[in-house]
Order: structure tokens, then C-alpha cells, then sequence
């Protein structure tokens, strides 16, 4: 593993670290190459070979995730690995919004707990750290384990567009359901709160007060503590996002 990838959430069983080129054979092997994942992640999103996915993966380590709208982590479980990746994209500094993007790899991860602490930790990154207005998401109209997802992690549906895109491989049209919170309904919103504290440590409705405390290696079965000792990871304060 590159030790100069970033770390920057860890919840009670998840780990989020920042995408980078040495990431691309396995983005390809399991995102990329699939359409039973990628119908489900982003239909049209398209990357024939390795080398097309490392090209992504070079370009955005060139400038911030604030330079380029898009933040991307692998989602590392404690036990099993990298199980999917999740991303905050369209990010716009002027409406302070941005989009969720999330995935499990593998149909035997796909399990609703693990979807709703990926929303919880980025939902955490995106208003306490980050400082954004609004949070959104699109979900395919046949992905009714997102649209769960999504619900239990505080997302509201707000409308859903009919017939919205096309998939040439199934050659039918897909609906999409668009999901979203602005910061005043996650600072109230119980659920959050309980949620959080169980799956981050805190109650992630109240404003940060202090940096994010350091990542829990034991929790990330790719780093050795050697390793991790000579190469220390860093992780997220609150502030802009860099």
C-alpha cells in the first residue's frame, strides 16, 4: 500500500482514505469492469482499461479535491479490506453543496449498516468539517437498498425524474430519485445523532469543537505498524475543504 494516501474519517468499523493511482487495478477489477456494480454506482461512468483509470486517478492527485469538485475514498473495513468507495462530487464553494456518491463492491458487504456508516462519516466530513450548506444524493430508481440507505442516514427524498437516463446495455430508461438534507436538518435530526454515536464515537449534529481525534491503525488491515511509524497518516480537521 502507498503510504502517502490520506486518511481522513474512521468510524466503528469503516475506514475512509483518499483514492490514489496505485489504486487503479483494483477500481478496475472491481468497479470499472463491472456493470453490476457500476448500474447501480454511475450507469454511464465508463473506463475500457487500467491504464484509463490510473489516467483518472493522476489527474485529480494534481490539483485538491476543492480544485476539482471531487473528493473519492476507498471505503477500508476493519476486517475485510476494501469494500467500496464512497465520493463527495459537484462541489461548488459558491452554494456550498455537493453530491454523495457511495458503493459496495461485492453483493456479500452489501449490507445496509455498512452503507449507513459511509453516509454518517461523509455526512460528518461535509457540515463539520468541511463546513457546506447542502448534501445530495441520485439513486437509480431499481436501487432500493440505496434509497434505504440514504433514508436511515438522514437523507429526505425530495423528487423523482422520471425516465430520467438512458442504460444502453439494458436499452431501458432509468428512473432517478434524488435525495438531500441541508445542515439545519441534520443538526435536528434525532436519528443522526443516535446513529452517530454509536457508528462515529460522537454526536455528529454538534459542531466540532476540537480536530478530529487520530485514526485507529489497528483498525486498517493494509497499513503494519512499522510501516505505519515511519509514515504517519494524517486526518481531516475542521476547515475548508483542501
Amino acid at each position: 500500500m502507498n503510504l502517502k494516501s490520506l486518511i481522513i474519517h474512521q468510524g466503528r468499523s469503516l475506514t475512509l482514505r483518499r483514492t490514489i493511482p496505485d489504486d487503479a487495478p483494483l477500481l478496475f477489477e472491481k468497479m470499472y469492469s463491472r456493470y453490476d456494480f457500476m448500474r447501480l454506482f454511475r450507469l454511464n461512468d465508463r473506463a475500457d482499461t487500467v491504464e484509463k483509470v490510473r489516467e483518472k486517478l493522476i489527474r485529480r492527485s494534481h490539483g485538491s479535491p476543492a480544485q476539482s469538485g471531487y473528493l473519492e475514498c476507498l471505503l477500508i473495513h476493519k476486517i475485510y479490506g476494501a469494500i467500496g468507495i464512497i465520493a463527495a462530487a459537484e462541489y461548488t464553494p459558491l452554494h456550498r453543496k455537493a453530491e454523495l456518491l457511495v458503493g459496495i463492491f461485492d453483493r456479500e458487504h452489501r449490507s445496509v449498516s455498512h452503507g449507513i456508516e459511509a453516509c454518517v462519516l461523509m455526512t460528518d466530513l461535509i457540515f463539520n468539517a468541511y463546513h457546506l450548506h447542502r448534501f445530495y444524493a441520485y439513486s437509480y430508481g431499481y436501487n432500493q437498498v440505496a434509497h434505504s440507505c440514504l433514508v436511515s442516514g438522514g437523507f429526505a427524498l425530495e423528487g423523482i425524474m422520471k425516465e430520467h437516463l438512458y442504460d444502453p446495455v439494458s436499452q431501458e430508461y432509468v428512473d432517478m430519485h434524488i435525495f438531500g438534507m441541508v445542515e439545519a436538518q441534520m443538526r435536528a435530526n434525532p436519528r443522526i445523532a443516535r446513529l452517530s454515536k454509536r457508528l462515529v464515537g460522537r454526536d455528529i449534529t454538534q459542531p466540532l469543537t476540537a480536530p478530529l481525534p487520530p485514526p485507529d491503525l489497528s483498525k486498517i488491515p493494509e497499513l503494519s505498524s512499522a510501516a505505519s511509524k515511519q509514515n504517519p497518516s494524517f486526518f481531516v480537521k475542521s476547515g475548508t475543504l483542501k
